[in-house]
């Protein structure tokens, strides 16, 4: 997973280096959320794929398109079709088009946009949304999971178990103390595998509420989460709504193993639902 998050940031980094003209027109009028709000990024990775720009809280993908493209229309099918697998639009709009006539792609956004609004269902009628077969519709006590990090990196186990909460039918809430890593986990989730993806969304992002996994810095639940998970010492605030609570935390750094200990004290005087799990050469075992 590290390799592949390398490669396809490398390629990114490269490709927003040397943009066509095309693309550097484009992205001086959609920068910024110029066009009604929408968030747009350039050169995005999206598995083994680089996106020229993607609206990512709209599943939206816009390619710009040279002459090149018109030798490479079964490569170029391939990778629609593995996007839109993904539940991403695909836009393409040649040179000619970008360049004289903007309007044009203005509109195709907007249509776009519209048709994921109509089709995307309100959380309450998601199947994501439901507690797993056989729970209940909240937890009588949540259950708080601490997870001591001691062989595998945040980048490497947090993908993990969101994969895991989502096949058990539960939402989850990732909550970061600052920009800088929110930043982080929201790319990585995108290129966590060279042939899948995590879908996920930013609470300072439209449709919050309708994402299966939200990254946040707030103390709120927009879409009603089951599962929250704390990195890098956030905050852990209210947790009677959760199911279950997952502090993780790098058992090689210090300062986050002294605030986890400090925390699980505090959380113990409290009569909280404990867990502590840490990895050994087993795997993960139960500590506490």
């Amino acid at each position: 997973m590290a390799i592949h998050f390398d490669r396809a940031q490398a390629s990114a980094r490269r490709l927003r280096k040397a943009p066509t003209l095309a693309e550097s027109a484009l992205w001086k009028l959609i920068r910024d959320k110029q066009l009604d709000g929408l968030r747009f990024r350039r050169q995005v990775p999206l598995g083994p794929y680089v996106a020229d720009f993607c609206c990512l809280s709209e599943r939206l993908v816009i390619e710009v398109d040279g002459g090149v493209h018109r030798l490479r229309e079964a490569e170029d099918a391939k990778r629609d079709a593995w996007l839109e697998a993904g539940n991403f639009a695909v836009l393409r709009f040649g040179n000619e088009v970008v360049l004289g006539k903007p309007h044009l792609v203005f509109e195709g956004i907007r249509s776009a946009v519209r048709r994921h609004r109509d089709d995307t269902p309100h959380p309450s009628g998601s199947a994501c949304h439901l507690p797993p077969q056989g729970g209940k519709a909240m937890s009588e006590s949540t259950e708080i999971w601490f997870y001591h990090l001691e062989r595998s990196t945040l980048d490497q186990v947090l993908p993990e178990l969101l994969g895991r909460t989502l096949q058990r039918g539960w939402r989850a809430l990732v909550r970061v103390a600052d920009e800088r890593r929110l930043e982080d986990i929201d790319e990585r989730l995108w290129t966590w595998r060279e042939d899948s993806f995590l879908a996920h969304g930013r609470a300072d992002e439209p449709n919050a509420a309708r994402q299966p996994i939200l990254l946040t810095q707030s103390m709120e639940n927009p879409n009603g989460a089951q599962a929250l998970f704390i990195v890098d010492g956030s905050d852990l605030g209210a947790t009677e709504t959760y199911q279950r609570c997952f502090i993780i935390f790098d058992g090689r750094d210090d300062t986050a193993l002294t605030g986890a200990r400090e925390r699980w004290k505090g959380l113990k005087g409290q009569g909280a639902n404990l867990a502590y799990w840490k990895q050994t050469d087993e795997g993960w075992q139960k500590a506490a």
